[in-house]
């Protein structure tokens, strides 16, 4: 019987008290081809960086060719190739900051030219949040609108 290239058991991950993921289990065979879906902010990111070991599990299990993840590390990623996508942005500021930089550099870019790009970016609801506490879909929305704002 064939082995899964790719095994998660029951993968759980907490940030504090908040649950990002719960109970994400799958397997991967030779020649499947897999791909997330789902909204800004849905655990897609972070269920890879699970997988790369790039984030701590909190509960569950990663397999990657019978290897544990966790308990032998380099043998499970040794085969392993990834990019995971990381846009240039302060992360201590707020989204609102960053734009704020980022227009500062231009001429005739004013509050009401950033509140535009504000909503069409469907960031209202959190742009004074820190980008750090940005899901990647949001911090790609942020990055991407700076090329918008002039």
């Amino acid at each position: 019987m064939e082995k899964p290239i790719l095994k998660c058991e029951n993968l759980y991950k907490n940030f504090g008290k908040k649950e990002i993921l719960k109970k994400v289990t799958f397997e991967l065979y030779g020649g499947d081809i897999l791909g997330f879906i789902g909204p800004n902010g849905a655990g897609k990111t972070t269920t890879i960086k699970l997988i790369l070991g790039l984030q701590n599990i909190t509960r569950g299990k990663v397999l990657i060719n019978g290897f544990d993840i966790e308990k032998n590390f380099e043998k499970a990623i040794e085969k392993v190739g990834a990019i995971v996508e990381n846009p240039d942005l302060y992360m201590y500021l707020t989204g609102y900051e960053n734009l704020k930089l980022i227009a500062n550099l231009y001429k005739n870019i004013d509050e009401k030219r950033i509140e535009e790009v504000i909503k069409v970016v469907k960031l209202e609801n959190r742009i004074h949040d820190k980008v750090s506490k940005y899901s990647l879909g949001m911090r790609q929305r942020l990055r991407n609108s700076t090329s918008n704002t002039s």
